[in-house]
Parts: C-alpha cells; sequence; structure tokens
C-alpha cells in the first residue's frame, strides 16, 4: 500500500513523464530550427538533475558513435537527464519535502526517537 507521499510522488512523475514524451516527440518531428529550445522550461524545472549538463560532452560522443538510430535517441544526453533522472527526481521529491507523518523524511527536531 502506497502512503500518500508515494502517491504524490507517482503522480508528479507520470505527469513529468508524460510532458517531457509529448515535448520530445514534438521536437523531433518539427521543422523548425528552434523547435528544442521548448525543452528548456523542462530543464528549469529539474533545476538539480540538469546539473548534470555542465558535466561535460559524454553524451555527444555516444551520439556520435551510435549515428541517428533510435538507440542515440535514448542514449541522448538531454533524454537520459531530463527525461529519466528528472522523472526519478520528481518521483522522489515529496519525500525530500514532506514530514514523516506523511511518508517524507523529516521528523521533530528534538523529539524523541529522532537521533
Amino acid at each position: 500500500m502506497l502512503n500518500r507521499t508515494q502517491k504524490i510522488g507517482l503522480v508528479c512523475a507520470l505527469v513529468h513523464l508524460l510532458g517531457f514524451v509529448v515535448l520530445s516527440v514534438w521536437v523531433k518531428n518539427s521543422a523548425a530550427a528552434q523547435a528544442p529550445l521548448v525543452l528548456v522550461p523542462v530543464a528549469i524545472v529539474d533545476f538539480p538533475v540538469s546539473l548534470l549538463y555542465l558535466a561535460g560532452r559524454w553524451y555527444s560522443t555516444w551520439y556520435d558513435k551510435l549515428g541517428d538510430t533510435f538507440l542515440a535517441q535514448i542514449l541522448y544526453g538531454p533524454n537520459v537527464i531530463d527525461g529519466l533522472l528528472g522523472t526519478f527526481w520528481w518521483y522522489f521529491l515529496p519525500r525530500l519535502v514532506t514530514p514523516k507523518r506523511y511518508g517524507g523524511i523529516w521528523g521533530k527536531i528534538g523529539s524523541p526517537g529522532t537521533e
């Protein structure tokens, strides 16, 4: 049985994943040159996770080696960072900000049993 925080996290993660997939498919099928800029708000919403963009160009080397294949599209850096890791972030975020009585990680400071 899922507690309240897990249910909220699951809903947040599913909404994030659905939104990311819809935007990614739209960008892939768009003829506009600046269509990928639509994904910038997703990177902003996924803020701590999107810091991985600064980690380097590891994703471009995978993309260059695999060519324009389906696997290359899945392993493309923004898809991994925002699509996969961002979805996990939104699943765990409610647990990080809610008290223990709702299923989160925070307890009252100084109360018995919280040491």
